[in-house]
């Protein structure tokens, strides 16, 4: 048994990471709602509150836009957060924001939303004299006077990377995960993949520090680009394990959870007639009111006859009846139906 293994059985925690999908009761952990449309249905109620969630994902897939739709929307919720960025300048990620109608700077002002820039400068990069101790301080500072709940650190491995050995690396990370411990905030870390190198990886250990990991990518399928977010670890807690697509909108991102729509359908109405006897007889009473009915045949086959045909006996009954034709103008196809009566 390894020692984390071990760990996960002291504290009683359950590692989903095994299981296609994950069936623990509901409200086993507590949730963090990320209020993000589609992805709470996916999570069962939001990311496990006061624990670290990763989301790994290459350039363009959202990682950063997820991170701060978390704290943004999670501002606006009552729930002060703090947005730590390792690679966007934060007039950037204010500007970025206003594009979706978000104003941080009114957060900001009221208190409810910090935006930290933690880019190296170049000098601390030739010295190799970072070290997360002094920015984990300053964060200290601004998560007892905002009464933070949330966290994202985005882009945190982009600095890692210049650290010289694996050790220095896991010291880092021990470092900051003690840190979240012992703040209790809810936090989602954003990882970019590595690209091989001498620099060793680190994601492996991203993930086994982090009780839940989201994948997020984008793909192009027959000349269309498509992405795809997926979760693969949530201790404690159920979770839809397929591939979910999402969108980014005008107002931010948007999941669609698509195997997991209910079927609310209303059930289909009473037999009415096609307004063709035999077709009547042949369709046991007609056709279902509310069904949807494709009728395909080549050219000259009669469509047109067979939809004005349905059309005139609704008429016929005392119903409105919207039709659309995008073939035939509206005077042609009143001359020729009455053409045949």
């Amino acid at each position: 048994m390894d020692m984390e293994e071990r760990e996960r059985k002291k504290s009683g925690k359950v590692d989903s990471r095994a299981a296609h999908t994950a069936s623990l009761p509901a409200g086993t952990v507590a949730k963090a709602p990320t209020y993000i449309p589609g992805l709470d249905d996916i999570l069962e109620g939001g990311l496990p509150r006061g624990r670290t969630t990763v989301v790994h994902g290459g350039p363009g897939t959202g990682k950063t836009l997820l991170g701060l739709e978390f704290i943004y929307r999670g501002a606006l919720a009552g729930e002060p957060g703090i947005f730590v960025g390792f690679e966007e300048p934060l007039d950037h990620l204010r500007s970025n924001a206003a594009t979706l109608g978000w104003d941080l700077a009114v957060l900001e002002r009221d208190r409810r939303l910090s935006l930290v820039e933690g880019r190296l400068k170049p000098d601390t990069v030739i010295s190799g004299g970072f070290s997360l101790k002094g920015l984990l301080a300053a964060i200290s500072g601004i998560s007892r006077q905002l009464g933070a709940r949330r966290i994202a650190i985005d882009a945190l491995n982009v600095v890692l990377r210049f650290h010289e050995t694996p050790k220095e690396v896991r010291n880092e990370l021990h470092l900051l995960n003690d840190w979240l411990l012992s703040a209790g905030l809810t936090t989602i870390m954003t990882v970019r993949p590595s690209v091989g190198g001498s620099i060793p990886t680190f994601e492996d250990f991203f993930d086994s520090m982090s009780d839940c990991v989201l994948y997020l990518d984008v793909r192009v399928e027959n000349q269309l680009s498509r992405r795809r977010l997926r979760v693969v670890k949530y201790r404690g807690s159920g979770f839809g394990s397929n591939e979910y697509p999402y969108v980014v909108t005008g107002t931010g991102l948007r999941i669609e959870p698509v195997s997991l729509v209910g079927l609310q359908h209303k059930a289909l109405g009473a037999k009415m007639t096609t307004g063709l006897d035999r077709l009547d007889a042949i369709l046991d009473g007609g056709f279902r009111r509310g069904s949807c009915i494709l009728l395909a045949g080549l050219p000259g086959t009669g469509k047109t006859m067979f939809a004005s045909t349905f059309v005139n006996a609704a008429c016929g009954r005392g119903e409105k009846v919207l039709y659309v034709g995008y073939e035939e103008s509206e005077a042609a196809v009143i001359g020729n139906m009455q053409g045949v009566g």
